[in-house]
């Protein structure tokens, strides 16, 4: 994260959260309910040939200036909840100091079937990527732009 905006002025961010919401013909099904776990940094393991996502830090706030961007992974938890294939709406929040309004920014996610086969088989070294800018998923109105499992 960085400003994109040449400026003195750092933001602080508090808080992070992400929410997801089952829609369409999973709506009914209860929405996870995730808290900010901590901070991890990926690394590939080469006896194993595997990334793995070591941690870097707990939850906390930190500083983002246009000269020196910060790149934290935040992994999220929620210890109930499934993933069902689906649609799913989203948001990651990002809470500032000062009063201010959050940063907010929202996204759709499509799980397929076969993601969740695959994923809750441990495939892929434990790193699924999820797109919105192939090319087969931009020209289909199917995808409305969500995030699709880049392999479906």
């Amino acid at each position: 994260m960085s400003t994109r905006f040449k400026a003195q002025d750092v933001e602080v961010i508090t808080d992070a959260r992400l929410r997801l919401a089952p829609a369409g013909s999973i709506s009914s099904v209860k929405s996870p309910e995730f808290y900010w776990q901590g901070n991890g940094v990926p690394t590939f393991d080469f006896e194993s040939n595997e990334i793995r996502i070591e941690w870097s830090g707990d939850p906390a706030p930190f500083i983002v200036s246009q000269d020196k961007p910060q790149q934290p992974m935040f992994q999220f938890q929620d210890d109930t909840w499934s993933f069902q294939p689906g649609r799913y709406e989203g948001s990651v929040e990002l809470s500032r100091s000062g009063n201010r309004e959050p940063l907010t920014e929202r996204f759709c996610l499509i799980i397929s079937k076969r993601a969740v086969d695959e994923m809750r088989r441990g495939d892929a070294r434990g790193i699924y990527f999820f797109r919105n800018d192939l090319p087969k998923f931009t020209s289909s109105s199917k995808y409305s732009h969500c995030y699709v499992r880049e392999t479906d």
